[in-house]
């Protein structure tokens, strides 16, 4: 989210604030929510694996929900990341961040129970949502995490009707935002990309990290071709929603190297008329992003294999 924003309090602070207000009793200290929590703030979540990389752990909600999904690659391609479902993590961590952000967490008539869309769907195409039951616990959080559930399931339906059912989560009003338009000229501060304090430097190839004139020069012709390559096909530039600027930005692929492989996605954000392109990421951390707002369909990047980002 928007680092200029003051953070929220969370649900539990609001409920303890007003109890000791109407008992007279003095205002408690109130924790600032951090960004990409609200989840966990929100309700009570039960078991999870706290090893992530290792098989044998007892699967969890997250094991359960990857289950009961359409087929797709959470773990990444490293050996390491096997069995972690890292990427469905984060996309269940900031999705229901966005849903709550834009007030789109449906409560039930009764009040009893709450749901949100978790934008996933079942190999039959059918809409899964997550669903809390109303905690019984007072010190702790509102809400208790019950089940992962799809649109036709009765203990779903009795309480969520259609017109309770809630709506997808967006990251922009304008659909323009997810395809790069090649008439605007793109600007790159190189200069930026390239500064040590940045660290950007860090995700470039071996061979390019510690010569700036080389890494200058391979920079600047990859963007060149990268354009050239947009304009061949639009799928080449993948949408990616980051949380921390809380908008829409375009990853562009860059080979500094070889024309056959990928190395970093250029982040292109647009200002005003024309783009920006003010840092890279590995393709790995381009792919966490850009999977938040959909499955990328690009012939270039592929899910991540390194620790979450956002």
């Amino acid at each position: 989210m928007t680092t200029d924003k003051q953070p929220l309090p969370s649900p539990a602070d609001l409920a303890k604030l007003k109890q000791n207000h109407e008992a007279g009793a003095p205002t408690p200290e109130i924790r600032v929510r951090r960004p990409g929590n609200a989840l966990f703030e929100y309700a009570y979540m039960g078991y999870v694996r706290k090893t992530l990389a290792d098989p044998a752990a007892k699967p969890d909600l997250y094991d359960q929900l990857a289950v009961m999904a359409e087929p797709e690659d959470w773990d990444g391609r490293s050996p390491e990341a096997v069995g972690s479902i890292r990427i469905l993590r984060n996309y269940i961590r900031w999705t229901f961040e966005r849903a709550s952000r834009q007030e789109k967490l449906s409560a039930s008539s009764s009040g009893t129970y709450s749901a949100f869309n978790t934008g996933l769907a079942t190999p039959q195409q059918e809409t899964i949502y997550g669903l809390f039951r109303r905690n019984s616990r007072s010190d702790s959080q509102q809400w208790a995490f019950v089940s992962w559930v799809e649109a036709s399931k009765r203990e779903f339906m009795d309480h969520f009707p259609p017109s309770l059912r809630p709506e997808f989560v967006t990251y922009t009003e304008d659909p323009a935002d997810y395809v790069y338009d090649w008439r605007r000229e793109l600007v790159v501060n190189v200069d930026h990309i390239l500064n040590e304090e940045t660290g950007n430097l860090e995700r470039f190839p071996e061979a390019l990290r510690n010569n700036p004139y080389l890494a200058r020069m391979a920079l600047k012709g990859a963007v060149d071709a990268s354009v050239d390559r947009v304009r061949r096909n639009y799928k080449a530039a993948v949408p990616s929603w980051y949380p921390t600027h809380d908008t829409v930005q375009l990853l562009l692929p860059l080979s500094l190297q070889s024309v056959g492989v990928v190395d970093l996605a250029l982040v292109v954000s647009r200002q005003g008329e024309f783009y920006r392109g003010h840092t890279v990421l590995t393709t790995a951390m381009a792919y966490t992003n850009a999977r938040l707002l959909a499955r990328p369909d690009s012939d270039w990047l592929q899910p991540a294999s390194e620790e979450e980002t956002g």
